[in-house]
């Protein structure tokens, strides 16, 4: 199916949705007579280190008892702008007694970092899980962490939109209101599959019901009304945020529902498609401020968010707009809200550091920008307010482009900075590398990639000629057969389990170890031999295996995946790390080959990933990769095209090291699974739990994926250690959710259009994944195999019958330091991953006429589209 994409409109209004309406600004039919220049305060610096604020001592008497300080900027990619703000909101602390920063960021995501912090979670950590990463990720925001804190500044938010923490909101309201009678009646699943549609693509799911939505919210609702009115003054408090948190996401649904901003281009999206947004962004804030009766806050966003009254202003779209900062001031009153917002006279700008950067456009003649250049100053500031009031200006305040109008009733007060610049890569972020040869451990034999060392591998010992072997297994103490008991060959990985009778029947050599074993029951051991057929009798006991003490309870699934989690951080390295990989990916449609390609690469693992898919507008930590070898094995479509062998999904786009990105390895998601313990079988010579999972519902909290109709699999979990040493999974498309996208928005000609193209018969994708333990003792996913399976038909075009593989196998990771691993935005041949760097990439025959290709240690299950 198509991969998933999340709009950068998302967060911010001003670049999707003012910018079309300004785009062509209205020129004033008249020129008005020259009036007299503005009065200026002559601003000495903006670097939030410098503490002498006498410079700015006369925003005191300019703000006033102002409760409010909206801190706005032209758009979301000036760091200059984010220094001066920064060297503001130090003054507004420390002489002026403001206590609480507002950020344009995730109403929910903000309370949880502030808990966390006031818990004594590290700001630095809280910050970059909640506030907007076009912010949190540049060098400029770092002198705003320690203003935060305890001690500092407290921290909230106000967007409505769904954000990359809104699965913990889910999960924690379920916990919330789990002690509630009723509570279990809450659909949360069916919430999770909009609120997950509603984060990826800013749309409300057309397969859902808005109607089905509210109930499930109204259920909440009615729960937390009676708890905000109970005894309990904490969960009193907690309900009381809660219920604004539900009104907040209701909102959202009926503003997607409703106006589905996503089907809009940048052409049709008008100023007015932001009113909804704005006014619950409006009300989030309220909502803080009545709770936090003392509290001083100062709101950080666009300013075109934050400006008051733009009616009055000459242009027509904004005409119809009402910005969050208007209703807010309507609600204070006048005196109680001060609207601050920076000013450029030129240089460059871009959205966030990653961002094209631009130039900012010559101010017009006539415009406030113009007259301040002229001043020659670094920094001014400029009062509307008390200087300017209802006076006719030109300014170029929302994303550099000229509008005319009295702009005193929007904005209080202009900080001007003669020239800006784009932001920068916070320190740890940036860093280059050169790919390093891969190692091989110096007191082991050399091995290939995705194979076992020849050292650790057990001899297999000599067997005679095959034959069926059959008995009954039976308890013996009760003389009753013991039914779906395990009957292996350990040193083949071969096996069957027996019937309800407790019979079986295996295809065996002759002098091959044979195990059976059941769960409750010491298992048993036999050499196979022809003969009648066997009588089998367990023990039921606890056991012991691979001297290993196993009860009843250390047989619960649950306990077992629970276990297997918290031993991660010792069994799976965590640090900074790099890997030489082998890839080999094929697409055939039909019976026709389309591509059949092999690389090899260089891999890097940050320390911070894991999330799969990057988290909030794909910018948390992923790993990095550099092809260095290319060879296209068909020709028949180039290999090099990405689209060819384009997969979403782990085991295609990432996603090899299951254990440490899978919603299925962390405690708060283990209940969102059916856990069944099939068997206890050898592998390697030690005994291996084998867990099979179902997701109870396939929702993006279960599953970590989108558009996912089922997923399900096995396990295998060693006993001694608690390590996985092997993963498959089945993941099942939604084609029903996807079919219905596409039949709406066919022919739409926007984002979502092309996304969605083809609706499908069938989708499926299998994952397989083989870990193996390095010589320091820990794990790592030494192979990855990956299959995908679709029947269906581009709309408007033909029908396809695809099927993708998708092999990877690793050496063991060889740790390296933060700064050696590189950056693609700044390294820009890295960006998309290695199938985008492949049509760069050169044959060199003479690599490949020498090179050993690794060999699967374990086969992966086939999979048929069909079926």
């Amino acid at each position: 199916m198509p991969v998933n994409f999340r709009l950068l409109a998302a967060c911010c209004l001003l670049t999707a949705a003012t910018a079309p309406a300004l785009a062509q600004p209205t020129t004033p039919a008249t020129t008005a007579p020259a009036a007299a220049p503005l009065l200026t305060h002559a601003i000495r610096s903006i670097n939030p280190a410098d503490t002498d604020f006498s410079d700015l001592e006369f925003l005191r008497q300019e703000i006033g008892g102002a409760r409010v300080v909206m801190l706005g900027e032209p758009t979301h990619g000036v760091g200059t702008a984010t220094e001066a703000k920064i060297r503001l909101i130090r003054f507004l602390k420390e002489r002026m007694g403001f206590t609480t920063v507002a950020f344009e960021s995730g109403f929910y995501a903000l309370d949880r970092a502030e808990r966390e912090i006031q818990r004594g979670a590290p700001v630095p950590a809280a910050i970059s899980a909640s506030v907007y990463p076009v912010w949190t990720q540049t060098q400029e925001f770092q002198a705003m962490l320690p203003l935060l804190g305890k001690g500092g500044l407290r921290v909230t938010g106000f967007d409505s939109q769904v954000s990359w923490n809104d699965d913990e909101m889910l999960e924690e309201l379920e916990v919330f209101l789990k002690p509630e009678k009723g509570a279990d009646g809450i659909a949360y699943d069916y919430l999770d599959e909009c609120v997950s549609m509603m984060g990826e693509h800013n749309i409300f799911p057309p397969s859902h019901q808005i109607l089905l939505f509210d109930m499930q919210l109204g259920k909440a609702r009615k729960l937390l009304t009676k708890v905000a009115a109970g005894p309990d003054a904490r969960r009193r408090e907690r309900a009381t945020f809660w219920l604004q948190q539900v009104r907040s996401l209701q909102a959202l649904a009926h503003d997607y529902a409703t106006n589905d901003p996503a089907v809009k281009d940048s052409a049709e999206f008008k100023a007015k498609d932001s009113n909804a947004r704005d006014a619950q962004m409006a009300d989030n804030l309220l909502w803080y401020l009545r709770q936090h009766p003392q509290e001083k806050v100062v709101c950080w966003g666009a300013i075109g968010h934050l400006a008051g009254k733009v009616i009055g202003l000459e242009q027509p779209e904004l005409q119809e707009f009402k910005p969050m900062g208007q209703t807010v001031k309507a609600a204070l009153g006048p005196e109680a809200v001060y609207v601050l917002s920076t000013l450029a006279g030129g240089g460059t700008h871009g959205f966030g550091y990653w961002g094209k950067h631009q130039l900012v456009p010559p101010p017009a003649s006539g415009s406030l920008e113009a007259d301040l250049l002229a001043q020659g100053q670094d920094y001014s500031f400029i009062s509307l307010k008390h200087d300017a009031p209802s006076r006719r200006l030109t300014t170029h305040a929302f994303e550099f482009l000229p509008v005319a109008g009295p702009w005193s009733e929007a904005v209080d007060g202009f900080l001007f900075l003669k020239t800006i610049e784009p932001p920068h890569a916070a320190t740890g972020i940036v860093a280059d590398a050169t790919p390093a040869a891969a190692e091989t451990p110096a007191n082991q034999p050399p091995g290939r990639l995705g194979q076992q060392n020849a050292a650790t591998q057990r001899p297999v010992a000599k067997t005679g000629a095959a034959f069926p072997l059959s008995g009954v297994v039976l308890d013996r103490k009760t003389g009753q057969p013991v039914p779906f008991a395990t009957v292996a060959v350990p040193a083949r990985s071969a096996g069957t389990v027996t019937d309800a009778q407790g019979r079986f029947r295996l295809e065996v050599r002759r002098g091959e170890l044979v195990q059976i074993s059941s769960i409750g029951y010491e298992p048993a051991t036999l050499v196979a031999a022809a003969g009648s057929a066997l009588q089998v009798r367990l023990a039921p006991a606890a056991f012991a295996l691979a001297d290993v003490r196993v009860s009843a309870q250390s047989q619960d699934p649950k306990r077992i995946m629970k276990k297997v989690i918290k031993a991660a951080e010792t069994n799976y390295e965590r640090q900074d790390y790099t890997q030489q990989a082998y890839t080999r990916r094929r697409a055939i449609n039909f019976d026709t080959l389309r591509s059949d390609v092999e690389y090899t690469s260089q891999l890097w693992t940050p320390a911070g990933y894991h999330n799969w898919g990057g988290g909030f507008l794909m910018m948390e930590p992923t790993p990095i990769e550099q092809v260095q070898q290319k060879n296209d094995l068909a020709q028949v479509v180039s290999a090099t095209r990405p689209a060819t062998l384009e997969e979403g999904g782990h085991g295609f786009a990432g996603g090899f090291d299951p254990v440490r990105i899978s919603p299925l390895f962390k405690n708060s998601m283990l209940g969102k699974y059916q856990l069944r313990l099939d068997t206890i079988e050898q592998r390697d010579g030690q005994s291996v739990y084998v867990i099979r999972f179902a997701a109870k519902r396939a929702s993006h909290r279960a599953t970590g994926m989108y558009l996912t109709a089922g997923y399900s699999g096995r396990v295998y979990v060693r006993q001694d250690n608690y390590a996985v040493v092997r993963y498959e999974a089945l993941w099942q498309d939604d084609t029903i959710q996807n079919n219905s996208i596409a039949r709406k928005y066919y022919g739409r000609g926007n984002t979502i259009a092309r996304l969605y193209d083809r609706v499908y018969t069938t989708s499926r994708t299998t994952h397989v994944v083989m870990y193996q333990q390095a010589v320091n003792g820990r794990y790592y996913a030494a192979g990855s195999i990956a299959q995908a399976a679709s029947i269906g038909r581009v709309l408007g075009n033909s029908p396809f019958h695809g099927q993708l593989t998708c092999e990877v196998y690793f050496t063991p990771p060889k740790l390296v330091n933060a700064a050696e691993i590189p950056d693609p935005k700044l390294k820009g041949d890295l960006g998309g991953g290695g199938r985008w760097q492949l049509a760069k990439v050169p044959y060199r025959p003479e690599f490949w006429q020498t090179y050993q290709r690794p060999v699967p240690a374990e086969p992966a299950p086939t999979l048929e589209a069909g079926k």
